[in-house]
């Protein structure tokens, strides 16, 4: 009776662990911008890049010059890479990386990894960790530029014989650090005011995207928004108008991409 029991502990325990590892992660376009090819793992024609497209373990992703493309990595669309113009990249997708940029220039928007999770992303020079946060990387091929916008991230370079370094190098909000290929990361230089406003701008016209998305997905079970009325600001009534496009929340001066940005955080 005792055998039997453990036998059937262990045929359990080896259904388990097959299933846990039989679930293939994949991705999926969320936007898309101008001409973007993606060329299957195995193949040799590229395909063009689709809203709601499923892309896999492998696909490499290029875009054109002014093109770009957002790929979502979970169902509700709050964690995304977006992939600038003229930029190359392959999707990992291997339970411990996400994403390989080869060239280009990408920017993360991630608002729902959390804690023991980690999101990670492969690039020439370096290997960039991050829970819930927003960064963006540019890269030659010869060096990475890692700027961080929101919360903390943090990178690891890469040795000649292509392991990982074991030393971490914090970059905090606000900063970027420049690493050239196998060459620890560089010193923390803050990244420019405007830059950090273009990411805030980035990221409110996601947050449009997404809402316009879910509306889409609720048809049919209630009354639907228009796009334009879904985009549309609600101000509560703490806030009053203090200059055009400059708002007064609680005491506080924000601009409007400033205000969406924040309550974009709360949700």
């Amino acid at each position: 009776m005792k055998k039997t029991g453990v036998f059937v502990l262990l045929f359990l325990s080896v259904l388990c662990f097959q299933n846990a590892y039989s679930q293939v992660e994949t991705a999926v376009v969320f936007m898309v911008q101008g001409r973007v090819s993606v060329i299957p793992k195995g193949s040799n024609l590229a395909v063009e890049a689709k809203k709601g497209m499923q892309l896999n373990e492998g696909d490499w992703i290029k875009t054109d010059k002014e093109s770009s493309v957002t790929i979502s990595f979970n169902e509700d669309d709050s964690n995304v890479i977006s992939v600038k113009e003229n930029t190359l990249v392959i999707l990992k997708l291997d339970g411990y990386f996400k994403i390989h940029l080869l060239s280009g220039e990408i920017y993360a928007f991630l608002e729902s990894v959390e804690k023991d999770e980690t999101f990670r992303v492969l690039m020439p020079s370096v290997v960039t960790e991050s829970m819930s946060s927003g960064w963006g990387a540019t890269s030659d091929g010869s060096y990475t530029n890692v700027m961080v916008f929101d919360n903390q991230a943090f990178i690891c370079g890469i040795k000649i014989d292509g392991s990982v370094g074991e030393k971490k190098f914090w970059i905090d909000e606000g900063f970027q650090r420049k690493t050239i290929k196998f060459q620890d990361p560089g010193e923390m230089r803050a990244v420019p005011e405007e830059v950090t406003a273009w990411f805030k701008e980035q990221v409110v016209v996601h947050h449009l995207e997404r809402s316009f998305a879910r509306d889409i997905k609720r048809k049919g079970k209630g009354p639907i928004k228009g796009k334009e009325e879904a985009e549309k600001p609600v101000v509560p009534s703490r806030v009053s108008t203090h200059a055009p496009g400059v708002f007064v929340v609680d005491g506080e001066e924000l601009n409007l991409v400033e205000y969406l940005y924040r309550e974009r955080l709360k949700q």
